[in-house]
């Protein structure tokens, strides 16, 4: 498990308190899955491309989302999830090709140092409401990493 020392490599560390808190305070509550590394303002700026996805990585994706848990240990990085996501066949025109969304698509779902990880959990159609709830990620996942209650 990751500590707030490592989370804190790549926080910006200027404590601007866009999001309200300091860099440490971010660090803590990424840990205790209060916040995403997305709730940093800061970290969407060109100058910290790739940050988000690295504190995916390091945090790993264990009940990222409300009603979704990805199992690291059992992820093999295989990508059938992102392919299969609803959202991004629906908001992809790659996706739709059956090819990966690329790096400038908003997505739910990327594939980081061989597993996947939930980036935008607000874009999951299972978390919004609609009359069906959306479980393709789970319905096709090889090796039952995805677990939705």
């Amino acid at each position: 498990m990751a500590t707030a020392e490592e989370i804190l490599e790549f926080l910006p560390g200027t404590d601007c308190r866009q999001c309200g808190r300091s860099c440490a305070e971010f660090a803590e509550l990424l840990l205790a899955r209060e916040l995403t590394p997305a709730d940093c303002p800061v970290l969407h700026e060109p100058d910290y491309a790739g940050f988000i996805e690295a504190l995916h990585a390091l945090l790993g994706s264990l009940a990222v989302a409300a009603g979704m848990r990805i199992d690291p240990e059992k992820c093999n990085g295989c990508g059938i999830c992102v392919a299969m996501c609803e959202f991004h066949l629906g908001n992809c025109d790659a996706a739709r090709l059956g090819k990966g969304p690329r790096p400038q698509d908003q997505v739910v779902f990327h594939l980081v140092n061989g597993m996947v990880v939930m980036v935008h959990q607000e874009l999951c159609t299972r978390l919004v409401q609609a009359a069906e709830k959306c479980s393709k990620c789970a319905t096709y996942c090889p090796t039952d990493a995805i677990e939705l209650f």
